[in-house]
């Protein structure tokens, strides 16, 4: 679990040291400023974020706002001295409030929570890219109905969260079609069905759009693929030379993949 810390509070040393005591917990930055550790999680996975009690009221709010909205996924844990504002914080998903004073108790308790919500919100999507391309939900295959649909989804797994605009999908998926307006409407509606056919498995946050670009939020997908380039032990036991073979622009990586076998 990769972690931020996003203020400074030296009251907050015991639990600076409680948090250095999660195993496989890593702590990726210290930020004073919200714009730096903004920075931070645009080129880093990263699953947790702890914001210390010290910054104006407003920078908090217009962040909680940013990471609800950018971040869906992401665990959030604010350490605070003042109740207010608790009922707005806690109504947003993954996340926690840690109040002044508090115990070493109460420190190990929340870290707790911590990680179990790591461990439920890690587990639920799977890629299959080795052979053909398959995406399981808790263990059991996303049936799409639309076979571009999931060809798109593939893509975007493919570019390993790195953001794919309309010219991209439509070179890909429809190299011999014109980049006019129709193709481009075509492309829209196709990105509209995929994100309502993950949607009907709720699991719509693993596609993330921004302004006309679209890419694979990584914390929520497991993935034979990154677990090979990674270095895993066992990944390589998976790939037997063949990569999404369904899809003729995938053989590029399969040859990449060449070198693990």
């Amino acid at each position: 679990m990769n972690a931020i810390l996003l203020g400074n509070d030296q009251d907050d040393l015991d639990f600076e040291e409680c948090l250095t005591e999660m195993p496989d917990l890593v702590i990726a930055g210290k930020y004073e400023e919200a714009q730096e550790a903004q920075k931070c999680l645009q080129t880093t996975p990263i699953d947790l974020v702890v914001v210390y009690d010290g910054q104006p009221e407003q920078d908090r709010q217009e962040l909680r706002e940013q990471l609800a909205e950018q971040y869906p996924q992401l665990i959030v844990l604010y350490i605070t001295q003042s109740g207010e504002n608790l009922e707005k914080i806690l109504h947003q998903r993954h996340t926690l409030v840690l109040l002044k004073p508090y115990t070493r108790g109460e420190i190990e308790d929340k870290l707790e929570m911590v990680r179990l919500l790591y461990q439920n919100r890690r587990k639920r999507i799977y890629a299959r890219t080795f052979g053909y391309f398959d995406l399981f939900v808790d263990g059991k295959p996303v049936m799409f109905k639309s076979a571009k649909a999931k060809e798109l989804l593939a893509m975007l797994i493919d570019r390993q969260g790195g953001t794919v605009d309309s010219d991209q999908i439509i070179a890909t998926l429809w190299g011999d079609r014109p980049k006019d307006g129709a193709t481009q409407s075509l492309c829209s509606k196709l990105c509209k069905t995929l994100q309502q056919e993950l949607k009907e498995y709720d699991i719509e946050e693993l596609l993330i759009t921004s302004r006309g670009n679209r890419r694979i939020n990584l914390e929520l997908l497991d993935c034979d693929l990154y677990d090979l380039l990674a270095g895993k032990e066992d990944a390589g036991k998976r790939y037997y030379g063949e990569y999404m073979t369904e899809y003729d622009w995938a053989v590029y990586r399969n040859y990449s993949l060449a070198k693990y076998v």
